[in-house]
């Protein structure tokens, strides 16, 4: 085997922030030729837009950024299911109130509603979002800067087998109950000031983890996300950005990061790093063609409607 082959296979399979499909544009011919030119010629692609390129920043659930917050005291991981996370909202006893008294009641086998919600109102869910059309995306990746001093950040994704792609809320709510990721405790944290009061509490977590995924190899097989890909618009905001959400699901969560492989086998992924050098272009653009995108309005419809009355 070829010095760089064998290098290309190593990188194939513990790629972990989509850096091996990542291209750079530092020209607008480019960024309409690779970016708009596909959506506008009617092609199934899906977008997001981010504001800054960072490893610390990479795509990720916003339920895990804090995601010690979700492993109980005097534990070490945690298997965020369904169960878990009707009962993680219930303890936001306001918000979760306020959703079952005027929209209706949230449960394990109908979670798909709530969760929509609760990514666009609150903005924790184990939703990705993800939108139809690349000026949205663009919108949240230039918010409305005067300067830009790092450059931007565009995913796209394209379907490879539909099985993994939903327009139906029923196949989206199955694929929310059976949901299932573990979540460790941050090493370093737990080394240096963590400990286990019962260290047997700690045993029975992964025994039971153990007997529900079968067998003592499922941290193996749990080593890398499935995705799935939702569009099923449930409320106001989800419907005017043209949101989808990604949804990765069956694997763990050590840290932040996580292998990329069964992803990219499941849907063609790259990543745009756009240089900074172009953003005020962009903006320009953006406003000037399609201004109710701006950002300033694509978090409001209320602004939104007003502009459009003036």
């Amino acid at each position: 085997m070829k010095q760089k082959e064998f290098f290309d296979r190593l990188d194939n399979e513990f790629d972990f922030d989509f850096r091996i499909d990542t291209k750079t544009i530092d020209n607008l011919d480019d960024f309409n030729y690779y970016l708009l030119k596909p959506y506008e010629n009617g092609k199934r692609i899906f977008y997001r837009g981010e504001s800054r390129v960072s490893i610390t920043r990479p795509l990720l659930p916003t339920i895990f950024r804090n995601k010690d917050a979700l492993i109980p005291q005097n534990r070490f991981v945690s298997l965020i299911d369904s169960d878990y996370i009707c009962n993680y909202y219930r303890k936001m006893s306001d918000y979760y109130s306020l959703y079952s008294d005027i929209i209706g009641e949230v449960d394990r086998d109908n979670l798909y509603k709530f969760l929509a919600f609760s990514q666009h109102y609150i903005g924790v869910s184990p939703l990705i979002d993800f939108t139809k059309s690349p000026y949205p995306a663009l919108s949240f990746a230039l918010k409305d800067r005067e300067e830009f001093k790092e450059d931007i950040l565009f995913y796209t994704l394209e379907i490879k087998d539909d099985n993994d792609f939903t327009t139906d809320a029923e196949t989206a709510n199955r694929w929310l109950s059976d949901y299932s990721v573990l979540v460790y405790r941050d090493k370093a944290k737990f080394e240096l000031n963590y400990k286990l009061e019962n260290p047997f509490e700690a045993i029975d977590d992964y025994r039971r983890i153990r007997e529900r995924f079968g067998g003592t190899n499922f941290m193996l097989q749990m080593n890398a996300p499935h995705a799935k890909l939702i569009d099923v618009p449930t409320n106001d905001l989800m419907i005017y950005q043209q949101g989808v959400f990604l949804l990765l699901d069956d694997f763990s969560l050590m840290g932040k990061s996580y292998l990329t492989k069964k992803i990219r086998e499941e849907f063609n992924v790259k990543k745009w790093l756009i240089d900074k050098s172009i953003c005020p272009d962009l903006l320009d653009f953006l406003q000037s063609k399609y201004p109710y995108y701006s950002y300033k309005y694509i978090t409001d419809l209320v602004k939104v409607a007003k502009a459009i009355k003036k």
